[in-house]
């Protein structure tokens, strides 16, 4: 259940100043799954943009989850990934969408972005940290009353792929 809750988080979110999304992007976030006893379990997770079909206009990413030492890969394939565009707009529609626009500092370095708290209809809580990375995930938290759980994932490793040729 978990290794879907984050992977469905991290495909719905996708973000660098740079030109993305381009072949070869590459981003990891790694962090830790804490438990009310005081035992910790580390997670990672990492998407790579792998291929990129002109004809179909379809990307396609590979998506890594580990949680402890059970590592679960896909291959998604899909027409939309976050870019610069999809950033603005949600940094100028932030506070209307219920988020708040703040820094937030991770490994990688401290970036502006638009923090969303959400409650699941299992009584999760769920914050987000969006901004202009690829993929747009910063960071994020998972608060899990039910199970005794807090679950935080933040980049630690940015590469990017070369520029997008024309058509991407």
């Amino acid at each position: 259940m978990f290794s879907k809750v984050i992977a469905a988080a991290l495909l719905l979110s996708s973000n660098i100043a740079l030109a993305y999304p381009a072949l070869g992007d590459k981003v990891t976030w790694k962090g830790s799954e804490d438990k009310l006893d005081g035992t910790s379990t580390p997670v990672s997770a990492t998407k790579e943009v792998t291929a990129w079909d002109m004809d179909a206009h379809k990307w396609t990413v590979k998506f890594d989850m580990t949680k402890g030492d059970q590592t679960t890969t896909e291959q998604i394939v899909t027409s939309c990934l976050w870019n610069p565009e999809e950033w603005q707009l949600l940094m100028a529609k932030c506070a209307e969408k219920g988020g708040t626009m703040e820094d937030v500092a991770v490994t990688t370095g401290t970036y502006s972005a638009c923090r969303m708290t959400v409650t699941a209809d299992d009584g999760r809580v769920i914050k987000t940290w969006m901004g202009d990375v690829p993929f747009g995930l910063i960071k994020k938290e998972v608060t899990d009353v039910t199970a005794g759980t807090k679950t935080t994932l933040a980049i630690e490793s940015i590469t990017e792929g070369p520029a997008p040729t024309q058509g991407q």
